[in-house]
């Protein structure tokens, strides 16, 4: 289906094309992918006329529609009870989070950086660290974080983008321009308290400097974390478990 696959992100104004997508989907037999359904609740009630009205004997067995939403109380019923329910979560605990994480690198992206390989895989684990760390502060309410901030996957994929290639085209590992993009960039520019961005600042540099170098420098006052020696993936996940 990668050639009948069609998607469109929502947002103001593109109810016309969203319904045309779904006419043509339901005639030819395509996937059609609304995302980001929370973003136009406006658009909802007609969502749900269209699939009132659609005749399933003139549709073609191969339509199958696919709606992404963050939860929202705007979100028509009728079309949550006509559909299957998926509930993407992120795992509960800072083991499970980081697993996922080197999981969705893979064995291929975790050795893509031929030029220093140490360099980089100590300085990914120690933003899977970082990235898992501040999300499990959010269960502690206001002694975490003043706010709540919805940090995504995304934020960690753009952040080892970058720092791949950082860490691949500089003589040195630049050490302060990581903390900056990482912290003040893609994970701060969610950030609205000041306090939480000194927070935030604070936290990624321990963990992005020199000593992350050293198999002996611990990431906390305990002594289980810390960023493995150089090895392949097998190897990181052995130690995460």
């Amino acid at each position: 289906m990668g050639d009948r696959f069609k998607s469109i992100s929502l947002g103001q104004g593109q109810g016309p094309e969203a319904a045309a997508m779904m006419d043509e989907g339901q005639r030819s037999g395509n996937w059609v992918c609304l995302q980001n359904c929370h973003l136009y609740t406006s658009w909802m009630p007609e969502l749900e006329k269209i699939q009132e009205r659609q005749d399933v004997s003139m549709m073609n067995q191969d339509y199958r529609l696919w709606l992404t939403t963050f939860s929202s109380p705007a979100f028509p019923v009728p079309v949550l009870q006509s559909g299957i329910k998926l509930t993407n979560e992120p795992p509960k605990g800072l083991k499970a989070n980081m697993a996922r994480t080197f999981a969705d690198i893979g064995e291929e992206g975790y050795e893509l950086c031929e030029q220093k390989p140490r360099e980089y895989k100590k300085l990914v684990f120690a933003l899977a660290y970082f990235h898992a760390a501040i999300l499990e502060r959010r269960k502690y309410g206001a002694i975490g974080w003043n706010e709540r901030y919805e940090w995504m996957t995304s934020d960690f994929d753009c952040s080892n983008a970058q720092l791949r290639m950082f860490v691949a085209e500089q003589p040195e590992v630049p050490y302060q321009a990581l903390n900056y993009i990482v912290s003040e960039v893609n994970y701060g520019g969610r950030v609205t308290d000041d306090r939480d961005i000194r927070t935030i600042n604070s936290m990624l540099r321990k963990y992005f400097c020199p000593e992350i170098m050293s198999d002996n420098y611990r990431l906390s006052k305990l002594d289980i974390y810390y960023a493995p020696p150089e090895g392949n993936l097998a190897s990181v996940l052995e130690y995460l478990e």
